[in-house]
């Protein structure tokens, strides 16, 4: 019999079984199994129908069953169709995210495949997926996955919320309800059409969102200090003495967010703190070297938050935080600007040399107050 279509050669019958030739003889040797086809004394052949049976014996052995076992459930001939085991395998070992849903209300998760429940943060069966997931209540694809209970619809493309990145995000699905069994509750299965390489596009593009989001937070917050910075330096061009200490805090206050601002001059190991802006902070006289991180901050004119007993001597209530920025000239203390807020993030991403500007006009003011007064003297 010539070689035709219903044969393979040893080599291209290994590579498409993944079983090796010597393997192959071993196996026909020990079980008969499989049977070669010999054209006179050619080469051995192998039938194409042999393929699956070999490839299942492969994979038995594989998972630890004799070999004497699979080769002889190989040689039944297989029943036609698929297995219920098989069956259920298609959703638990689909390569695609899918979640069966009951409800309408509550939406609970009543079963997930093995590619959702590898996954860290993903939602397992009895969860509630608005309890895991809030947000979702005022999402339209809640509302979609909601009708399919109710309505004559029977399939809707969904979003939900991304099963394998820890609810976090959206994913998209084919929602279709499920066919009704009796004493059981209404079933929505959700499967992922969602390829991984879009899901990771997806949350890059969430990413880089969130980042220009804080860039332009952040732009707008340096701009709210520059707007600030100029108002210190038009009140200490107009004003002078306390009056532009006053107008510069004020300004302050006004472009910065900031609760509260006061500048306190330094006087024979004191800050006497004024009225300030708001009447928030004050009036009071903080002796320096009783607070560790005041008496650092003036040494080392480096800005600091207030510790709580610092705070609490200038007024500050305990639920905001203060920072003080030292007013030093030629490593002489001058006084220091105390800035108010709700809480320590509100100045986390303000230049260091924007506080060094205004530092520097408000030591100009104390300086040129204190030439005043000894010509007044």
């Amino acid at each position: 019999m010539p070689p035709d279509s219903r044969t393979l050669s040893a080599t291209e019958f290994a590579e498409i079984t993944g079983v090796s030739r010597e393997r192959l003889r071993t196996w026909e040797r020990r079980h008969a199994f499989p049977e070669p086809v010999r054209i006179g004394r050619g080469a051995r052949r192998y039938l194409v129908d042999d393929v699956p049976r070999v490839v299942a014996v492969r994979r038995s052995v594989d998972r630890g069953i004799p070999l004497e076992t699979a080769v002889s459930a190989a040689r039944t001939q297989p029943a036609a169709g698929i297995s219920d085991a098989a069956r259920s395998a298609l959703a638990e070992h689909a390569p695609i995210a899918l979640v069966v849903v009951s409800g309408p209300e509550p939406l609970r998760i009543e079963e997930v495949n093995a590619l959702v429940r590898a996954r860290p943060g993903a939602p397992s069966p009895g969860d509630d997926l608005l309890e895991l997931a809030p947000w979702y209540a005022d999402h339209p694809g809640a509302a979609t996955l909601r009708s399919l209970f109710a309505s004559t619809s029977v399939a809707a493309a969904c979003e939900h919320p991304d099963w394998t990145a820890g609810m976090v995000g959206t994913a998209n699905a084919i929602a279709y309800r499920l066919p009704q069994e009796a004493g059981r509750p209404p079933l929505v299965a959700l499967v992922g059409i969602d390829t991984a390489r879009e899901r990771q596009l997806r949350r890059d593009l969430d990413a880089v969102a969130q980042e220009r989001a804080a860039l332009r937070a952040t732009l707008e917050q340096r701009g709210r200090w520059s707007a600030a910075t100029d108002a210190v330096v038009r009140a200490a061009r107009a004003r002078g003495g306390m009056q532009a200490l006053a107008e510069a805090a004020d300004g302050l206050v006004r472009n910065t967010g900031a609760l509260d601002a006061a500048v306190a001059p330094y006087m024979t190991g004191a800050l006497v703190l004024g009225r300030s802006s708001r009447g928030r902070l004050g009036p009071g006289t903080i002796t320096v070297t009783a607070y560790e991180e005041l008496a650092a901050a003036l040494r080392d004119g480096t800005p600091t938050w207030l510790g709580a007993g610092a705070g609490a001597a200038v007024g500050v209530p305990p639920e905001l935080a203060a920072h003080v920025v030292p007013v030093v000239a030629a490593g002489e203390p001058l006084g220091a600007l105390v800035l108010l807020f709700d809480e320590e993030d509100d100045l986390q991403d303000v230049p260091a040399e924007v506080l060094l500007t205004i530092s520097t006009v408000l030591g100009f003011v104390l300086v040129r107050e204190r030439v005043v007064d000894q010509l007044r003297d």
